[in-house]
């Protein structure tokens, strides 16, 4: 999963936010018009110093986590090696007696914990980056809000989705040097999740009353 394209799916969910009663003024002089603006998500992740900091801290994780993955080698070459050995001594043997055979059981088990922990890494890399992202987003949408605003706008677009933009609306550069210009909003604490995180289910809906 590329980051780039998260962070540009994600979109912020910042679509369309209420203006300030002065930023309603302003579009009430306008004839009533609704001012849009947009902004290039993908720009504000790789250029400012914020989301520079994001990637170098999930370039860690990802490192520390395809270190572990090393690990899971000799495991995976030594089932499949068993593999290969119980294919030649079970090669005669019906679909039953294969699916009854201790050793054959004992390989299936132990593939399966093998794959399990392997998607349990790949689980772990794609929660810590949604995770991190929801949280870029956290910190990122009060200065677009602010940025969009002060320009009198009521509806912030992603630049990657709208057909034409002139450069006048566009308000990626602005922001980027706001989250640069405050010492709070230029790094960000990037932690590892487990996947576990990502994938509790919803709790169940209640059944309509009859």
């Amino acid at each position: 999963m590329r980051l780039l394209s998260i962070v540009s799916a994600a979109a912020i969910a910042v679509a369309a936010l209420a203006a300030t009663p002065d930023a309603f003024a302003q579009r009430g002089r306008n004839n009533q018009s609704t001012t849009a603006v947009a902004i290039n998500y993908q720009r504000v992740l790789a250029e400012s110093a914020l989301g520079r900091d994001i990637q170098a801290k999930l370039g860690q994780v990802r490192q520390q986590i395809g270190a572990e993955a090393q690990t899971l080698q000799p495991e995976g070459q030594a089932i499949e090696q068993e593999a290969q050995r119980l294919q030649g001594t079970l090669r005669n043997r019906s679909a039953e007696q294969i699916r009854n055979d201790p050793a054959a059981q004992a390989l299936a088990q132990r593939q399966q914990q093998f794959q399990a922990r392997a998607a349990g890494l790949q689980g772990d890399m794609e929660c810590t980056q949604l995770l991190t992202l929801r949280e870029f987003d956290r910190v990122v949408t009060p200065v677009v809000r602010s940025v969009m605003e002060s320009r009198g706008a009521g509806i912030v677009l992603d630049a990657n989705s709208a057909q034409l933009v002139l450069p006048e609306y566009d308000i990626t550069t602005a922001v980027i040097q706001a989250l640069d210009q405050n010492q709070a909003t230029r790094s960000a604490n990037v932690t590892r999740h487990p996947v576990a995180q990502c994938t509790q289910q919803a709790p169940a809906q209640t059944p309509p009353a009859q």
